[in-house]
């Protein structure tokens, strides 16, 4: 939750014309993704001095509207209703979303309370290369090494890697340990062909998510924390080299 309270609308003025959707399809298929990986959205009320969190629970594509859930507050949730116009954030893995929604209304879902209304007309997914993750290897997977209770160091694979941070797999007997907003410092990390590198990070999501076919695990989104020019300069030069990889078998 604490990742979804720390984003921030687009900057008036910032070039974004790029990075903005008008095609329903497109607009229903980011919605739809946000619901599957259960990520939360920040809805910005009363000129953005009251915030609403939420997740995306269905989206109808052919009908061109969604409903998401209610919030813990009674009051934000009526103010929602009696607004106009209201502003939705999500930052998945570090990409920017953000569109208005009018009007909206109750509904039930599932036999529980819930909210919806109709596709935005348009819809900015702002993705900087900075935050463009690429998978690692399977076959010869980075790994990263986390201290756990009783002073036990488990070695965890990497799923991706970014300029801005990496994502891992958590064993299920590991999850209960690990806690969103908690920051680790001088971790290793073993990136194969680029070396060991100790990095710090923080704890950002932790989600559930199909590792493979019929096959589910945690996966745990980490975010660096000051990160000094060598170390990023060498994750630049990987990331180059992964990217060469991918497009080599590709083609």
């Amino acid at each position: 939750m604490s990742e979804s309270e720390q984003i921030s609308p687009i900057p008036e003025g910032e070039e974004i014309g790029a990075f903005r959707m008008t095609a329903p399809m497109e607009i229903g298929a980011v919605l739809r993704t946000l619901a599957q990986r259960g990520d939360f959205i920040t809805i910005y009320l009363n000129e953005g001095r009251e915030l609403l969190l939420s997740r995306i629970l269905e989206v109808d594509i052919k009908g061109k509207t969604f409903i998401f859930d209610v919030g813990g507050n009674a009051a934000s949730n009526q103010m929602l209703l009696n607004s106009a116009r209201s502003l939705v954030l999500a930052v998945p893995d570090g990409v920017k979303i953000q569109f208005a929604v009018g009007i909206v209304r109750n509904c039930q879902y599932q036999g529980g309370p819930a909210l919806t209304t109709v596709f935005p007309s348009d819809l900015i997914k702002l993705q900087r290369r900075e935050y463009y993750r690429l998978p690692t290897p399977v076959a010869r997977p980075y790994r990263c090494q986390l201290p756990f209770a009783n002073s036990t160091h488990e070695w965890l694979n990497v799923h991706d890697v970014s300029l801005g941070g990496i994502g891992a797999w958590v064993p299920s007997e590991l999850k209960p340990q690990i806690e969103v907003g908690k920051v680790y410092n001088d971790i290793p990390f073993d990136f194969g062909p680029a070396g060991v590198m100790k990095l710090n990070f923080e704890v950002r999501s932790l989600r559930h998510l199909e590792q493979r076919p019929g096959h589910f695990a945690w996966m745990v989104g980490c975010q660096y924390v000051n990160l000094a020019r060598q170390i990023e300069a060498n994750i630049q030069r990987l990331m180059a080299q992964l990217e060469a990889e991918r497009k080599a078998l590709t083609g």
